[in-house]
């Protein structure tokens, strides 16, 4: 998915090959399982907590009772429906971009930091599929820790473009 309107900062003589974005519903339920037990375990905690706050009024048992199941329906909301409210928030702040020079990385949501990787120090790729033209690429590169690309559309308008076109693994991202 490209986005024309984002305006990178180049350097002199650096020319934009390829600039993308995550596909939003990918990039938002890419952890899906974590969020459907997050869900349960949110929803869960919730009844427990209504029930014990009722026994803690009406019968005089310990505020422990209501206190436990807060714990639990706060955490089970960050790993359920928090992380996907996040993820999408998160989404709005992702851009990609690649140059002749360097691959560009935005994806901070509280700040807006642009992240270069030099292409001179690429080594490898690694692909994780999501659908048939849906994929999530993780480049490493020398002297940094690996960058994953997640959720693109069509990964082989990236792929032509990278230093010797390395054939995609069936490695997981």
């Amino acid at each position: 998915m490209s986005q024309g309107g984002f305006q990178w900062s180049l350097e002199d003589g650096e020319s934009v090959l390829w600039q993308g974005r995550p596909a939003p519903r990918c990039y938002t339920f890419r952890h899906w399982l974590q969020a459907t037990v997050g869900t349960i375990l949110f929803l869960a905690s919730c009844f427990w907590l209504m029930v014990g706050i009722q026994l803690v009024q009406s019968q005089g048992y310990s505020w422990w009772l209501a206190f436990a199941p807060l714990l639990l329906a706060v955490a089970g909301f960050f790993v359920g429906p928090g992380q996907l409210i996040l993820a999408r928030l998160r989404w709005e702040k992702i851009f990609y971009a690649l140059t002749d020079q360097r691959l560009l990385v935005r994806n901070q949501l509280f700040c807006s930091k642009t992240h270069p990787y030099q292409l001179c120090d690429y080594k490898k790729m690694k692909r994780k599929q999501y659908g048939r033209e849906l994929f999530s690429i993780r480049l490493s590169f020398k002297g940094s820790p690996p960058v994953v690309l997640e959720c693109l559309e069509h990964p082989e308008n990236l792929l032509t473009h990278l230093p010797e076109n390395k054939p995609l693994s069936e490695d997981s991202v």
